[in-house]
């Protein structure tokens, strides 16, 4: 199972991120999680995303390896991110050239100020 969604970022981008990967321990190995992360990569890119994002627990090698893979790469090091005190690092995968140079905006999010497609905010993408 893959959740994810698709939103306006304050930096002006377009910014899909992935809350959550799952996979049955017995299916595991099958690439099937490889496999529900292409999709949703897809699915954001089809949607016009700039670049994508999510958080995973820096001691989660399989995750790491994973999400590295497919050309997410370490943005930064989130301490004590989870509840149980544990470390995460943000990871983002860069869909569009001059994605990484957009700095946030002032005054309001979207381009010059102004909101992006209202409709856009609400699409979430849900795959299991």
């Amino acid at each position: 199972m893959i959740t994810c969604k698709l939103e306006p970022h304050r930096s002006g981008t377009y910014r899909g991120y992935i809350a959550m990967l799952a996979t049955q321990e017995e299916y595991r190995g099958r690439g099937i999680a490889t496999q529900l992360v292409r999709m949703a990569i897809d699915a954001m890119t089809a949607r016009d995303a700039d670049e994508i994002v999510l958080e995973t627990e820096v001691s989660n090698t399989a995750s790491l390896k994973l999400y590295e893979r497919l050309g997410f790469i370490r943005s930064k090091r989130l301490h004590r991110y989870y509840l149980n005190g544990n470390a995460a690092f943000r990871l983002i995968l860069y869909l569009k050239e001059g994605t990484a140079l957009k700095r946030p905006e002032h005054g309001g999010h979207g381009v010059d100020g102004m909101h992006h497609d209202m409709r856009r905010m609400d699409e979430a993408e849900m795959y299991s």
